[in-house]
């Protein structure tokens, strides 16, 4: 009796564990690597300070004069790189996972503090990209997030899927 309610249990676990509080993979696939080479580099280009954000689409070489490679990949739409009221970085896609359109971007609201589609007006958290607000909020979509590490030697930084 003793081992099928650890039986049940662990399943139960295993139920929670894998039901997801939203939609984290509504925006198409794409490759993501940006490089910041050296601190010098993220110092520059990269954010620092609660609530500084940068795009970063290579596309449209953005922003001005970033030194990407042929290794380069800014996501679907381009990438949101944005710091939280603690200065902790993070970095979504700029696709508002409503309309999915590369060329519909998020953009940050300074008077809210947090990011904002401009077409169907969701918000979204900067902490989690969780939706706030909107057809988003409804729907429970999330920004597509990825990855920030230490990169090299230098005290660089690489943003990445």
């Amino acid at each position: 009796m003793k081992k099928l309610q650890t039986i049940l249990l662990l399943l139960l676990a295993i139920i929670v564990a894998s039901c997801d509080a939203g939609d984290r993979d509504r925006i198409p696939t794409a490759a993501v690597r940006v490089e910041f080479a050296s601190q010098a580099m993220w110092n520059q280009y990269g954010v620092s300070g609660s609530f500084i954000h940068r795009q970063f689409i290579l596309s449209q070489k953005i922003p001005a004069g970033f030194p990407y490679t042929l290794s380069s990949a800014t996501g679907y739409a381009g990438l949101m790189l944005i710091t939280n009221e603690h200065a902790v970085p993070f970095v979504y896609d700029l696709c508002c996972p409503v309309e999915i359109n590369s060329n519909i971007r998020i953009e940050f609201d300074e008077e809210n503090l947090c990011l904002r589609c401009p077409k169907c007006g969701s918000t979204y958290d900067i902490s989690t990209g969780g939706p706030m607000s909107g057809p988003a909020k409804d729907g429970r979509y999330f920004l597509q997030v990825y990855h920030i590490a230490p990169y090299g030697t230098a005290g660089g930084q690489l943003i990445y899927r």
